[in-house]
């Protein structure tokens, strides 16, 4: 196998996830989003996580942290061992993290000495206009019961020049961030212990393997691997 992702809870006492990657060849992540701060910690090999706001390249030591629901998706090289902190953005030690930052040379070798790390570093005081402004046509195209064609004709646009629009901004689509937005409530779902064939049909998805599928390509692990993690029987 050339990856090998494992998810569990950081603790049973807060609501952090931790998530590890082992890869033995080059493996790619598709575009997604969480609604948590993710904290990505490279301990070998290297790793590179691509964003709207530019691309972030992580060697053994160096740890990159990526606000929440900013889309991003992430390759890396062979033999590399990641770890990924999901931080609710509430959290002391990520409040107040709105753009994508990079920690060179940290070399954690403990959750804790990640909280730490991120704890101690510089917010970017970056203007709150823009962001309200993003996250205000985010809630727009998550709308589902609105079609595109509307939100662009609401926004005065055409439909191709809100897509172009959309995608320079955010990375990615509409039709695609909605995908997203959806992979993410599934997450949510299935680490709360719903059912997979239950949360498949909660979140819209067609049919189960199709979900499956989807779900994986996004966050390396089957539905139901990623709900065992967190459910206990």
């Amino acid at each position: 196998m050339s990856a090998l992702w494992s998810y569990r809870p950081y603790d049973r006492a807060s609501s952090i996830e931790m998530g590890r990657l082992e890869t033995t060849a080059p493996i790619s992540q598709a575009a997604h989003f969480h609604s948590e701060v993710q904290v990505a910690t490279v301990t070998q090999g290297r790793r590179v996580y691509s964003s709207p706001l530019g691309d972030l390249g992580a060697s053994a030591g160096d740890m990159v942290i990526i606000p929440a629901h900013l889309p991003h998706a992430s390759q890396g090289s062979t033999a590399s061992i990641v770890t990924h902190l999901y931080i609710p953005s509430d959290h002391s030690s990520v409040r107040g993290i709105v753009v994508p930052q990079i920690i060179r040379c940290v070399r954690a070798k403990s959750s804790g000495e990640t909280l730490d790390a991120i704890g101690s570093m510089r917010r970017d005081q970056r203007c709150d206009r823009q962001l309200a402004s993003t996250g205000a046509l985010s809630k727009q195209v998550m709308d589902q019961e609105l079609d595109i064609n509307s939100v662009a004709a609401q926004l005065g646009y055409s439909t191709d020049g809100f897509i172009r629009a959309f995608k320079r901004q955010f990375g990615m689509t509409p039709a695609a961030y909605r995908l997203a937005h959806r992979l993410m409530n599934a997450r949510s779902k299935l680490r709360d212990g719903g059912a997979v064939a239950d949360v498949a049909y909660a979140t819209s998805f067609a049919d189960q393997s199709h979900f499956g599928r989807l779900f994986r390509r996004a966050y390396g692990a089957t539905p139901a691997a990623y709900r065992s993690a967190f459910v206990v029987t």
